[in-house]
């Protein structure tokens, strides 16, 4: 696994020494600066977007978790809304009564 990212970074160094030296000594800093600026940046927004996803999978999963535990105390999981799954407050609400009735 190492051995690969090394190669990779190599590949990566290698590119990137190639097209600077395409563009000359007198932009070659000025494109090395630009390009890792827009590659941070890139990288910033691609972690934050993974990070979004994740968070949305396990609000989601906790969801489905919730209205299984409810179907499985027999409560009603169908909204009175178009036949939809209940909504996060109602999810909530159904979980408070049955505390309450423990």
């Amino acid at each position: 696994m190492q051995k690969e990212t090394e190669l990779e970074n190599s590949y990566i160094s290698d590119k990137i020494t190639e097209l600077v030296e395409k563009v000359g000594d007198q932009y070659g800093e000025l494109l090395l600066d630009e390009l890792f600026r827009r590659l941070e940046n890139t990288v910033n927004d691609f972690e934050d977007e993974v990070n979004d996803l994740f968070e949305s999978l396990k609000k989601d999963e906790d969801k489905k978790q919730s209205v299984i535990d409810l179907m499985r105390k027999g409560k009603n999981v169908l909204s009175e809304h178009k036949g939809d799954l209940i909504s996060d407050w109602e999810i909530k609400l159904a979980e408070m009564e049955e505390g309450d009735n423990s």
